[in-house]
């Protein structure tokens, strides 16, 4: 049976970093600036993920339960570890984006299209949870990474709300995923 491999491509990093999943650690470093790994222990913590959770939720956890092991649990918030019962969701996300140095922006093919159960597109809902990370981190001037899963690309400048204009202009971090196929003669 064919393993998954991931691959990272990144513009300004000088070659590929092949990665397998689990994500190696040494790729962690070059993901984060220094000053989020060496930031004091911040409760909500320093690394934020956002994601959708019908299209990237596997992913987004891989990649928090790794920076979570490299940085420590109380160093990264995604929302099904960082919540409490009974909070409300807004204030929260407002809460842990102030405590946050990146917000880790995962972005899968469905990203930009994914409807609610009306048939709209959530990012035009204001009260969207993913619009309102995004947007609370870009007012803050949080570094936010775009992460680009499964082949999904950079959304442009049309098509997003104004809110979410300044994510165009962020470097993206790419992973794709490929089946390994055998070697012919192995």
């Amino acid at each position: 049976m064919p393993r998954c491999r991931c691959r990272l491509w990144v513009s300004w990093w000088p070659a590929v970093l092949s990665l397998q999943p689990p994500v190696e650690r040494s790729f962690l470093p070059r993901l984060l600036s220094a000053s989020v790994i060496d930031m004091p222990a911040v409760e909500g913590g320093g690394i934020f993920v956002s994601y959708r959770r019908q299209e990237s939720r596997d992913f987004a956890g891989r990649l928090s339960d790794r920076l979570a092991d490299r940085f420590g649990e109380g160093k990264v918030f995604i929302d099904v570890d960082a919540m409490e019962p009974g909070v409300d969701w807004r204030e929260e996300i407002f809460r842990a984006v102030a405590a946050c140095k990146v917000l880790l922006a995962v972005i899968g093919p469905g990203w930009l299209t994914t409807a609610d159960e009306r048939g709209r597109r959530r990012l035009d809902d204001p009260d969207d949870i993913v619009r309102l990370e995004i947007e609370a981190a870009l007012a803050r001037d949080v570094r936010v990474i775009p992460i680009l899963v499964e082949g999904a690309v950079m959304p442009g400048r049309d098509d997003l709300p104004e809110s979410l204009a300044g994510l165009v202009h962020r470097n993206a971090l790419a992973f794709r995923h490929r089946a390994s196929v055998p070697t012919p003669g192995a």
